[in-house]
C-alpha cells in the first residue's frame, strides 16, 4: 500500500503531487524575490503522530539518467513538526552527507552526517529507515546502519512528513510509520520496599498512560554496567528516579539523565531532605502506607501527564 492511500497528508511548503501509490516532490526553482532564485524546498505533513520508533520508505531521485551522479537532490523524513514555528526534525538521504540527522528552527543545526551525498544516483530506489528511541536517532540506507547519534534532548512528539529538496523530482513511496510506546526508565535500589514501590505503583501507571516502564535489571540483569545504563537513559523519553536511600549510582544515574536533558521526576519517602543541586526535578513525596500509596499514584499519574502535555506542546 502506498504512501497516499494509507495516510492523509498536506503540503505545508513547495509542490507535491500525490498519485495512487506514491508522492511525488516537483523539483525546480522557486522565485524568493526580484533578485533571488533558490532551489525548491518542499514539506508535505501526514496526519501520523510519532514520537519514537521507525518511519521507513522507499526514495527514489527520478530526475536524471542512471548514469549521471546527484548534487542537489535531497529526501529527509520529518520525525517532528511544529506548526507554530515550523520547525523541523529530519533524518534521511542527501542532506549535508549521504545520510544525516538535523533540526530547522531559523537555520539548520546537523547532529549527525556520514558518507558523500555525491555516491547517490538516480533511477535507483533506496530503502530508508529512520530509528527513533528517545534521544537516540539513527539512519539504515538499503540495511546498512549509516548514521547514528544522541540528540541533546528526548525526541517530542509530533506530526511525521517528509522534507524534498533540489531541481528534480524525488518520488517516495511505501511510506510506514511503526509506532513504539515512550520508555520510562525506572533508577532506583533494587531491594524492598522499592521493588514494590516499582511494581505496584510506577509500572501500573507508566502502562495506564502509555509508557514502557523499565528497571536495568529487567533489561540486563547481573553484572549491569554503567554502559547499559547510559543506554537505557538515552533512550528513555522520561526518568523516574527513586532517591530515598543514599546511593551513588542513582545519583549518577540522575545526574547523566539531567546532562541529557531528559524529563525527570524523582519520587523520595517522607523526609528525605533533598540536595540542593536535584531541586529543579519534580519532586513527589511518598509515605510507606496504604493511603501513601493511593497517593503516590495519583501524583505520580499528574505529573507524567504534565509531561506528555510538553511533549504534545514541542
Amino acid at each position: 500500500m502506498g504512501v497516499s492511500m494509507k495516510y492523509n497528508w498536506v503540503s505545508v511548503l513547495g509542490e507535491f503531487q500525490e498519485i495512487e501509490n506514491a508522492i511525488i516532490f516537483k523539483g525546480g526553482f522557486s522565485k524568493l524575490d526580484e533578485k533571488y532564485i533558490s532551489v525548491s524546498i518542499a514539506n508535505i505533513i501526514s496526519d501520523q503522530q510519532f514520537g519514537g520508533g521507525i518511519i521507513s520508505a522507499d526514495v527514489e531521485f527520478t530526475g536524471g539518467t542512471a548514469k549521471e551522479k546527484i548534487m542537489n537532490e535531497a529526501c529527509e523524513i520529518i520525525l517532528y513538526y511544529d506548526p507554530i514555528s515550523h520547525g523541523l526534525i529530519t533524518a534521511g538521504i542527501g542532506g549535508t552527507g549521504l545520510c544525516s540527522i538535523r533540526s530547522f528552527l531559523g537555520q539548520w543545526t546537523t547532529y549527525g552526517s556520514a558518507g558523500n551525498r555525491e555516491l547517490l544516483e538516480y533511477r535507483r530506489k533506496y530503502r530508508l529507515k529512520v530509528s527513533a528511541n528517545g534521544s537516540r536517532v539513527s539512519v539504515n540506507l538499503d540495511g546498512v546502519d549509516v548514521v547514528s547519534v544522541n540528540l541533546p534532548f528526548a525526541l517530542p512528539r509530533g506530526q511525521a512528513g517528509l522534507w524534498c529538496y533540489g531541481q528534480k523530482d524525488v518520488r517516495i513511496s511505501s511510506f510506514q510509520v511503526t509506532r513504539e510506546k515512550p520508555k520510562a526508565f525506572v533508577v532506583m535500589q533494587f531491594t524492598p520496599p522499592y521493588n514494590e514501590l516499582y511494581t505496584d505503583v510506577i509500572k501500573p501507571v507508566c502502562e495506564e498512560l502509555g509508557l514502557r516502564a523499565v528497571r536495568a535489571d529487567e533489561e540486563f540483569g547481573p553484572g549491569i554496567i554503567i554502559a547499559d545504563i547510559a543506554k537505557q537513559i538515552v533512550e528513555a523519553s522520561v526518568i523516574i528516579a527513586d532517591i530515598t536511600p543514599i546511593n551513588p549510582n542513582v545519583y549518577y544515574e540522575v545526574g547523566y539523565a539531567h546532562a541529557m536533558h531528559k524529563p525527570t521526576i524523582l519520587v523520595a519517602e517522607k523526609p528525605t531532605p533533598l540536595p540542593f543541586d536535584v531541586s529543579p526535578f519534580r519532586t513527589l513525596f511518598y509515605e510507606n502506607t496504604i493511603a501513601g500509596k493511593n497517593k503516590v499514584e495519583a501524583g505520580l499519574r499528574k505529573h507524567l501527564e504534565a509531561i506528555q502535555k510538553e511533549w504534545s506542546a514541542g
